[in-house]
């Protein structure tokens, strides 16, 4: 729900903004495996064993610098792309479809094995 909010509020504040692109802004497939292995970071911190919200906080943490580390991306670029792609919804929209649709092959195949 606050991702949500959050996204809403980011859109409200990028109407009418000149289209600036970031200094090493992620292209959309970079997008899209980066926030597919984010979503996935965050489900298996949620169904960590850990009791208490702020372990489960540094457990995912940990795990979304993994990733980060993977694709050999740094924080501010990410988050720089990302506010850029909230700017632009239409491709934001095409680079989450891409995300969920995934996520949602990658939990087919899990079924299957």
């Amino acid at each position: 729900m606050k991702k949500i909010v959050i996204i809403s509020f980011l859109f409200l504040l990028s109407c009418g903004e000149p289209d600036n692109k970031p200094e090493g802004l992620l292209s959309k497939e970079q997008m899209i495996n980066i926030l597919t292995d984010i979503h996935i970071a965050e489900a298996k911190a949620n169904r960590s064993q850990l009791r208490s919200y702020d372990s489960i906080q540094v457990y995912y943490k940990s795990l979304e610098k993994d990733v980060f580390k993977k694709y050999k991306v740094d924080t501010t670029v990410y988050k720089q792309s990302y506010t850029y792609y909230l700017e632009h919804m239409e491709v934001m929209d095409e680079i989450y479809t891409a995300v969920v649709d995934t996520l949602n092959m990658r939990e087919g195949f899990s079924r299957i094995e």
